[in-house]
C-alpha cells in the first residue's frame, strides 16, 4: 500500500502566532522557577533569572563564620561566593549543602561587579543601606522567625516629642502583645536598641522581633510585654524615607555623633516618660528592661548606669561596653568643643559654615556637656549594683571584634564581685547571633 505525503499550507500569520506562543510558554516556564526551593534534606536550591548575565554568583549567610563570608569544604571560591550554573534561557541555579534551622540572607553578584537581590522573592530585609533576600529553614530555632498563625501581636510606629538636635519629634517602633488592645491590663516594658547604621526598624526587620515575641509568648516561654525600639541615630528622626521633613536621607553606618551622650541623656526624660504616659505600662524599675546590640549596647550600658533607679534588667549583645574614644579622647574632645565655641564668639564670621558643622558634629557642638555621661564609670557601676539589679546579661561571639571589650568589662565586674550572666556563642558580629541572644534573654525577664 502506498501512502502519499500530504503537505499542509500554514499561513505566515499563523506561524508567527504559534512561534510567539512557544516563546511565551518558554518565558512562563522560566519565570515559574521558584526563587527558593527547600529540599527534603534541608539543602536549598536558589534560582536567579537574568538572560543578559554572563556570570552570576550567590553570596549569603549560609557561608558565614565569624564576621565574613568564607569558603566551605573547597566548594566555593576564595571570597566566599558560590558560582551559579547557567541551565539555559537565562536561568541560573545553585544548590547548597544541607543547612541547620536558621534564617539566612543572600544576594547575587552579577558579572563580577553588580550586587543585586531577587525581586521575584518577596522575602527581603534591609540592613543599613543594603537589601537582601532571605529564607527560613524550620525545625529548630528558625521556627521562631516564621509568622505566627494565631495570637499575633501588633507593631506600631509612634512619633514622640523630642528636643534632640532641635527635632520636634522622633519615631519609635512599639510591639504590643496579643490581647493588649482588648484588655485593660498593664505590661512590663523592654527597651530594645539597634546598632550603628540601624534605626527604629532594625529589630523588627532584621531581628524578627514580632515573630520571636509572638512565638515565645504563645508557648509560655516569656512574659507578655511591650517592646519599644527607638531610633538611636541622633542625626535622624526616623528611618530613611520615613521622615516627611527629611525624605531623601540615605542610610549610613557612620554613627559617630551618636557616641557622645546625647541619646543616653534624652532616654529617660523623653522616651521612657512618653511610653509610661501613653501606653499601659507598669511604671517602675522592676518592670523595665533595656538591651541593645553593638552601639545599642553602648547606649544600654550608659543609660542604665546613669539611671540606676530605672531598669532592673540589662542586656548587652556584642556591646561596645565602653565609649569607643576612651577617657582621654573624650576629655580632649571636650576641650576642642569648648575652644571652638570660644573662637566662634571671638570671630563670629566662623560660625555657620561647613567647618562649623563638621566640628560640631564631631564634638557634639553645644552639647559637649553630654560627654559627662561617660565619666566616673567605676563609681557609677558600684552605685548601680547597690540597687540590686535582677539581671546583668552579657553575650558575645567568640569571633566578634567587640569580644575584648566585653572581656575587659567582665574582668571589671568580677573584680567588684558584681553578679552577671555571660553567654559566649560561636560566630561574630551578626544578626544570627543577636537573634539568638534575644531568644535567650527574653525568658529571663519579669519573672517573680
Amino acid at each position: 500500500m502506498n501512502f502519499q505525503c500530504k503537505q499542509t499550507y500554514v499561513p505566515k500569520k499563523v506561524c508567527g502566532a504559534i512561534l510567539a506562543g512557544l516563546i511565551l510558554f518558554s518565558s512562563l516556564h522560566v519565570n515559574a522557577q521558584e526563587p527558593i526551593t527547600i529540599n527534603s534534606d534541608n539543602s536549598v536550591t536558589i534560582t536567579y533569572i537574568d538572560p543578559k548575565a554572563e556570570k552570576v554568583e550567590v553570596q549569603g549567610t549560609f557561608f558565614q563564620k565569624g564576621n565574613s563570608l568564607i569558603p566551605m569544604a573547597g566548594m566555593f571560591s576564595k571570597d566566599g561566593k558560590a558560582e551559579m550554573t547557567n541551565t539555559g534561557n537565562g536561568v541560573w541555579t545553585y544548590t547548597s549543602q544541607p543547612l541547620s534551622s536558621e534564617l539566612y540572607w543572600y544576594d547575587f553578584v552579577v558579572n563580577e561587579d553588580s550586587v543585586r537581590f531577587d525581586k521575584r522573592n518577596r522575602d527581603t530585609t534591609r540592613d543599613i543601606g543594603s537589601t537582601y533576600n532571605y529564607f527560613i529553614i524550620k525545625g529548630g530555632i528558625g521556627d521562631n522567625f516564621t509568622d505566627a498563625q494565631t495570637k499575633k501581636g501588633t507593631l506600631e510606629y509612634d512619633w514622640y516629642p523630642s528636643s534632640l538636635n532641635g527635632m520636634s519629634k522622633r519615631r519609635m517602633a512599639v510591639y504590643l502583645p496579643h490581647g493588649y488592645k482588648s484588655s485593660s491590663r498593664r505590661y512590663p516594658v523592654l527597651y530594645l536598641l539597634h546598632g550603628s547604621g540601624g534605626d527604629e526598624t532594625a529589630w523588627a526587620d532584621c531581628g524578627r522581633l514580632s515573630q520571636i515575641m509572638d512565638h515565645l509568648i504563645a508557648n509560655g516561654t516569656c512574659e507578655p510585654m511591650i517592646v519599644v525600639m527607638p531610633n538611636g541615630n541622633v542625626e535622624l528622626a526616623a528611618a530613611p524615607g520615613e521622615d516627611p521633613n527629611n525624605p531623601n536621607v540615605q542610610p549610613s553606618s557612620n554613627n559617630v555623633s551618636s557616641m557622645f551622650g546625647k541619646f543616653e541623656k534624652s532616654f529617660v526624660p523623653e522616651i521612657v516618660n512618653y511610653v509610661d504616659k501613653n501606653y499601659r505600662t507598669v511604671a517602675d524599675k522592676q518592670h523595665r528592661a533595656i538591651a541593645g546590640l553593638s552601639l545599642g549596647g553602648l547606649h544600654t550600658l550608659y543609660t542604665s548606669l546613669n539611671n540606676p533607679n530605672e531598669f532592673d534588667y540589662i542586656g548587652l549583645f556584642s556591646a561596645q561596653t565602653t565609649n569607643a574614644l576612651g577617657d582621654k579622647s573624650v576629655g580632649g574632645l571636650k576641650s576642642i568643643g569648648e575652644g571652638w565655641k570660644q573662637l566662634k564668639q571671638a570671630l563670629p564670621f566662623l560660625g555657620g559654615g561647613s567647618v562649623d558643622r563638621k566640628i560640631s558634629s564631631i564634638t557634639g557642638g553645644e552639647s559637649d556637656k553630654n560627654l559627662d555621661i561617660y565619666d566616673n564609670f567605676d563609681w557609677k557601676l558600684k552605685n548601680f549594683f547597690k540597687k540590686n539589679p535582677r539581671l546583668f546579661y552579657i553575650a558575645v561571639g567568640k569571633d566578634d571584634f567587640t569580644k575584648k571589650l566585653n572581656d575587659d568589662l567582665r574582668k571589671k565586674l568580677n573584680k567588684g564581685c558584681y553578679t552577671f550572666l555571660y553567654n559566649e556563642s560561636d560566630g561574630g558580629h551578626t544578626w544570627s547571633n543577636w537573634r539568638k541572644y534575644l531568644i535567650d534573654y527574653l525568658p529571663r525577664l519579669f519573672k517573680n
